[in-house]
């Protein structure tokens, strides 16, 4: 006959133990990988609003611009405008007649995504051109 020792049991119940510890840190860590995960898209999404909006304040400056060439914004008449998911600012808009230029710069935010866009447009043809759009770190 064999003897059953006290050993046994204490063996399976740490390898149970053991075992449900490994599967607890590994849910554990799918769980925060997927929340993270999530955080990451939404502040994508936030991006791609301020991106958009600040797209859009381009657009306006552009009208501006083109209404009325010798318009210019300088820092100090800085008007928020409105839109669905956040805002926008023109922070400049200014011509230079001699290069038939104008630089507009605009400022986009949606929720904590900020968008900080340079632009150069040509005046020398009716459609004012893009000439250069670039995003800048800051201004």
């Amino acid at each position: 006959m064999k003897k059953h020792s006290t050993q046994s049991g204490f063996i399976a119940l740490i390898s149970i133990l053991i075992i449900s510890a490994v599967l607890l840190a590994t849910t554990l860590g799918l769980a925060q990988f997927g929340i993270a995960n999530r955080f990451f898209i939404l502040n994508l999404e936030q991006k791609t609003d301020s991106k958009r909006l600040a797209e859009a304040c381009v657009q306006i400056a552009r009208i501006y611009a083109y209404n009325d060439p010798a318009r210019v914004v300088a820092p100090a008449d800085n008007k928020y405008i409105k839109l669905t998911n956040g805002g926008c600012v023109i922070r400049s808009l200014s011509t230079d007649v001699s290069s038939h230029e104008v630089t507009i710069e605009t400022i986009a935010t949606s929720s904590d995504a900020i968008t900080n866009l340079s632009v150069l447009v040509d005046t020398t043809n009716d459609a004012y051109s893009f000439k250069s759009w670039r995003e800048v770190p800051r201004f």
